[in-house]
């Protein structure tokens, strides 16, 4: 394990190595062609559960299903599934993203596909997450006021709402690409960073106190795959852990 003295670095190290490498293999994925944006439910608005997730929670056995050649002939989904909660701009979908045939739906490729299916054994739980307004359009936004984004939430799962102060920020002079690193809001023994590029981005959430760890990648623009981890087998390797 880290020296205690340097934890906090080192925990910001590998956050900062894991939202990097989200953005890079999304960006180096082959990719098919979208399909047009499929029409929605109507859709539940409910209100923001608290930050409590614990990431020691029972993990819930993988669905038994026949794991199928992925089929690279079907038509790729923006949005593919509905909206079943919405709040503070985010929308959380219902399906059980560890759900083979729901990795299916969500990966671009053959590629993707095995990388995920894969990662099931190191995540408690997956959910697609749509945003309405991303963080580049967030920041344009906040330009008007004159003052830097100091303040912005997060998405949890199944409605979570994650505050998060800002204690670094490096962002392009246009604001259509950077990294932001803080805490989650009144705890500072937590650790947030988010990197992001135009409409895509990718964020991890430490926050010990809470049993909230939370790892997200992007899908597409605007959307956002969300998983919270078991911190000492998803970054196995780093700082010391076997």
């Amino acid at each position: 394990m880290c020296p205690r003295r340097l934890r906090r670095w080192c925990l910001f190290v590998v956050a900062i190595l894991v939202a990097a490498l989200a953005l890079t293999v999304w960006n180096h994925l082959s990719r098919r062609p979208a399909a047009n944006e499929p029409d929605q439910p109507p859709v539940a608005v409910v209100q923001p559960a608290s930050a409590t997730t614990s990431s020691s929670q029972a993990q819930a056995p993988l669905p038994e299903v026949a794991d199928e050649p992925f089929n690279d002939t079907a038509p790729f989904q923006l949005r593919p599934f509905a909206v079943a909660l919405r709040a503070g701009g985010f929308e959380w979908t219902a399906e059980d993203g560890r759900d083979l045939r729901v990795i299916r739906q969500l990966a671009h490729n053959d590629g993707e596909y095995q990388r995920l299916v894969e990662e099931n054994q190191r995540v408690l739980r997956r959910q697609l997450v749509y945003r309405a307004e991303t963080t580049a359009a967030l920041i344009e936004r906040n330009k008007l006021t004159g003052q830097p984004l100091r303040q912005f939430a997060l998405p949890g799962l199944d409605g979570q709402l994650v505050s998060v102060e800002v204690t670094r920020a490096d962002v392009s002079p246009g604001g259509l690409q950077g990294m932001f690193a803080g805490q989650v809001a009144g705890d500072p023994d937590s650790l947030v960073t988010l990197a992001f590029k135009g409409g895509r981005e990718a964020f991890t959430v430490f926050a010990p106190a809470a049993g909230l760890f939370l790892h997200a990648e992007p899908r597409e623009p605007g959307e956002l795959i969300v998983k919270l981890i078991d911190p000492n087998v998803y970054a196995a390797g780093y700082c010391g852990n076997p």
